[in-house]
């Protein structure tokens, strides 16, 4: 685990644990009819993992996503998609810590740069 959103251990112990194989990625985490629903991780071959909350197999709720060049997104999800509060790092140090709305950044927001500069708003 890479972040401290649930215990996975616990998890693991529960009934409705379960996992799923998919073409690019597999799944482990609660199961409910076969989709993805409650806590679950998903990790990716390409070395991206998802953690976090999962509604009728869609990520929803708090949950932590890191790509393959090393960003991260922690916060909010609706049907899949950043939405809500949320925070971005990017690897090279830069973040932006606001709101989200379907996967753009949307609303209040700031955005801090690596040499220091940063933008409110």
């Amino acid at each position: 685990m890479q972040s401290s959103l649930f215990n996975y251990s616990q998890i693991m112990k529960d009934d409705v644990f379960g996992m799923k194989k998919y073409q690019d990625a597999v799944y482990r985490g609660q199961l409910l009819s076969g989709k993805r629903d409650g806590f679950g991780v998903m990790v990716y071959r390409k070395n991206r993992v998802y953690e976090g909350q999962w509604a009728h197999d869609y990520r929803e709720g708090k949950g932590m996503e890191k790509y393959s060049n090393g960003n991260k997104y922690e916060g909010d999800f609706k049907k899949g998609k950043a939405d809500g509060k949320g925070v971005y790092n990017w690897a090279n140090g830069e973040v932006y810590d606001g709101e989200w709305k379907n996967g753009v950044k949307e609303g209040y927001g700031m955005w801090r740069g690596i040499f220091g500069d940063s933008y409110l708003g």
